[in-house]
Order: structure tokens, then sequence, then C-alpha cells
């Protein structure tokens, strides 16, 4: 179970990196479509890396339980 977010975290890791090239590197910014792909890459990145940090921290808890 933690290997599957992990491997999520990672996917949006990308998805955030990606995003950033796209707002630092490329005028992809400047139309309302690399607006939209811009946000969504943010975005999606965002909510992908945000439960790992959770698992990690329920996972680590139940070991100090035993």
């Amino acid at each position: 179970m933690v290997k599957f977010f992990f491997y999520l975290h990672l996917v949006g890791l990308g998805l955030i990196a990606f995003g950033l090239y796209l707002l630092l590197l490329t005028d992809a910014a400047g139309d309302i479509s690399g607006m939209v792909m811009l946000s969504t890459a943010l975005g999606i990145g965002g909510v992908m890396i945000s439960p790992y940090p959770v698992i990690k921290f329920i996972a680590w808890s139940k070991r100090q339980q035993h």
C-alpha cells in the first residue's frame, strides 16, 4: 500500500516539475490553453503528492504501537 502511494507521489512530483517547466521556461502561459495545461499540471500534481506523507505517518505510528 505504501509503495503505491510512493509511486503516486513521484508521478505528482513529475507533474509539478512539468508545470514549473511550462511556467518558467516556455511561453505556454501566454495563451488560454497553456494556462489551463499549466494550472492542471500543478493542481493535479499537488493533489497526487499529498496522501503520501499521511500514509507514511500512519505506518510509522502503527509500528510505534507494536
